[in-house]
C-alpha cells in the first residue's frame, strides 16, 4: 500500500515518487499550465488551467523505430532516448502496439495529418515531442499509479489557483484520448493518510479508498473537462464520459465515415460539437451549423472557439467553431479532410450533408 514521505514538503507518495522518477518526469511539471500553452493564456482572467499532453494515435510507435524520418518533421520522427527507455522499461512491445487515439481519422495521424499535437509548442522538435512520449510511457506502464501522479499534480495547482483566488480547469485529453480504460473510469486509490494528508495541505477532502478519476476530480473550484472523438454510447462514450464528471464536449471530424450520424447523436444528448473549418487566423467563423443525416436535421448556433479553451463556460447543444491550425510535417491535402470548408453551399459527407451560416 502507498506510503507517504512524511518529511517531504510535498508530500508525495512513494509510487508516485518512483514512476515519476523512472520516466524523468515530476509531479510538478507534469501538467502544462496557462502559462506555457497560448490558448490557455487566453482564459487566464476566468480560471488557471492544467492540460495534459501525451503523444497522439500511433505516435508513439513512430517515435521509438529507427528508420522514421517522417519526412524531415523532427517532432514526429524517431527519438533514441525513448527507445532506450522503453527498452530498459521492457515496454517496446507495448508501445509499438500503443493508439492513443482509436477514433483518429485519416485527416488526423499518418503522413501528412494534421493532428494538432504536433502545432504550436508540439511543432517545435523532439524536446517536447520526448517528453509527451516519456509520460505516454508511463501511463501504459502503470495506469492506476500515473493515474494518481496526475490526481496529486492536480491538487498542487489546485491549491495554487485558489490562492489566485480562481478556479482550476483541468483537461486530461489534451493530444490523446488517455489510457485504454478511459480517464472517466481509471481507479484512483488514496489511503486514508493520503487523504488526511490531501486535506491538510491542499484543503482538498476525499474519500479514502478506491474510486474513477472523475469522481476524484470532483471537488470545489476544480472543473474538469474534454474533447472527445468517442462516440456517444458505449462504456468509453461521451454519454458515459459525462456521467463520470467530466464535462465533454464531442469532437467531428468532416471525414468519418458517420460524421454527420455522431455529430447529430452528440447534439440530440446535449453536448457541445468542435467543429473545425478551414479558416485563417483572424478571418471571421459561422454562426450557424446545420447538420442533416437521412431524414434527420439539427441546426444549431455556434460560439468562437479560439477565443478561450474554458469549454465548460459555453453553453451545451452549440457548434463550437474552431479555426484549423496548421500543424508540422502536415500536407494541406490530407490535413484538411477532417475539416469543413469556409462557404455556404451544402457540403457532401459520407453519410450526410453540413451547411455552414455566416454573417452578412
Amino acid at each position: 500500500m502507498p506510503s507517504i514521505h512524511k518529511f517531504s514538503p510535498r508530500a508525495i507518495p512513494e509510487d508516485v515518487a518512483d514512476l515519476m522518477a523512472r520516466f524523468g518526469l515530476t509531479v510538478r511539471d507534469l501538467l502544462t499550465t496557462d502559462r506555457q500553452n497560448a490558448k490557455l493564456k487566453k482564459g487566464q482572467a476566468v480560471a488557471r488551467a492544467l492540460i495534459l499532453h501525451h503523444l497522439p494515435a500511433r505516435a508513439l510507435a513512430a517515435a521509438i523505430t529507427p528508420d522514421n524520418d517522417a519526412s524531415g518533421a523532427a517532432c514526429r520522427s524517431f527519438i533514441p532516448s525513448l527507445l532506450e527507455l522503453a527498452e530498459r522499461e521492457q515496454l517496446t512491445a507495448r508501445a509499438m502496439a500503443w493508439n492513443g487515439c482509436p477514433w483518429a481519422t485519416a485527416g488526423c495521424g499518418g503522413d501528412g495529418g494534421g493532428c494538432l499535437a504536433f502545432s504550436g509548442h508540439g511543432g517545435m522538435g523532439q524536446t517536447v515531442a520526448a517528453a509527451r512520449g516519456r509520460r505516454t510511457l508511463a501511463m501504459i506502464s502503470a495506469p492506476e499509479v500515473y493515474g494518481r501522479c496526475v490526481f496529486f499534480a492536480c491538487m498542487r495547482h489546485l491549491r495554487a489557483a485558489r490562492r489566485d483566488g480562481l478556479p482550476l480547469s483541468v483537461r486530461l485529453r489534451g493530444t490523446d484520448e488517455g489510457p485504454a480504460i478511459g480517464w472517466h473510469r481509471l481507479p484512483v486509490m488514496i489511503t486514508s493518510a493520503e487523504a488526511r494528508s490531501i486535506a491538510d495541505r491542499y484543503g482538498v477532502e476525499t474519500m479514502p479508498g478506491i474510486l474513477p478519476m472523475g469522481q476524484r476530480l470532483d471537488v470545489p473550484d476544480l472543473h474538469a473537462y474534454e474533447y472527445s472523438k468517442a462516440p456517444t454510447d458505449g462504456a468509453l462514450g461521451l454519454i458515459a464520459q459525462r456521467a463520470a464528471g467530466f464535462d465533454i464536449t464531442a469532437s467531428f471530424a468532416a471525414d468519418r465515415a458517420t460524421a454527420c450520424h455522431d455529430g447529430l447523436a452528440a447534439l440530440q444528448n446535449g453536448f457541445r460539437l468542435a467543429v473545425p473549418v478551414a479558416v485563417k487566423r483572424g478571418d471571421p467563423l459561422p454562426v450557424g451549423l446545420t447538420l442533416s443525416h437521412g431524414r434527420e436535421s439539427i441546426s444549431v448556433p455556434t460560439v468562437d472557439g479560439d477565443r478561450h479553451d474554458h469549454r465548460w463556460q459555453d453553453p451545451h447543444g452549440v457548434a463550437v467553431m474552431l479555426r484549423t491550425k496548421r500543424s508540422a510535417g502536415s500536407v494541406a491535402s490530407v490535413a484538411d479532410l477532417f475539416s469543413l470548408q469556409p462557404h455556404d453551399r451544402p457540403q457532401r459527407l459520407a453519410d450526410g450533408t453540413v451547411r455552414l451560416a455566416w454573417a452578412d
